[in-house]
């Protein structure tokens, strides 16, 4: 009885264990999507109103979304019109920074 009562309580405590650890992963993962959600949002919006023109990266810091795009010479005449649009695409989830750093 004592035998089974261990094995009951190992099993038992082996998938609370594997619980936990899909509840955690599964956090991670919806971050993550969420994170590339939106910045094909982001993408997307410039893309529609300026053309492929640059192709920004989004992270996100507690409630705050950084998009950081990288310009050439020719992209940085836009610069405050793609700042505009990424605030634009973004701000309803949060607070947002745009980064703007030159490229080569």
């Amino acid at each position: 009885m004592l035998t089974a009562l261990a094995l009951v309580s190992v099993l038992g405590f082996a998938i609370l264990l594997a619980g936990g650890a899909t509840t955690v992963l599964d956090g991670v993962e919806r971050r993550r999507l969420r994170r590339l959600a939106a910045q094909v949002h982001v993408t997307d919006a410039i893309h529609g109103v300026l053309g492929a023109i640059v192709a920004p990266t989004v992270t996100r810091t507690g409630n705050r979304w950084i998009v950081t795009i990288r310009l050439g010479p020719r992209e940085r005449l836009a610069a405050g019109r793609l700042s505009e649009i990424a605030r634009e695409a973004l701000e309803r989830d949060g607070a947002v920074e745009v980064v703007l750093t030159p490229r080569g």
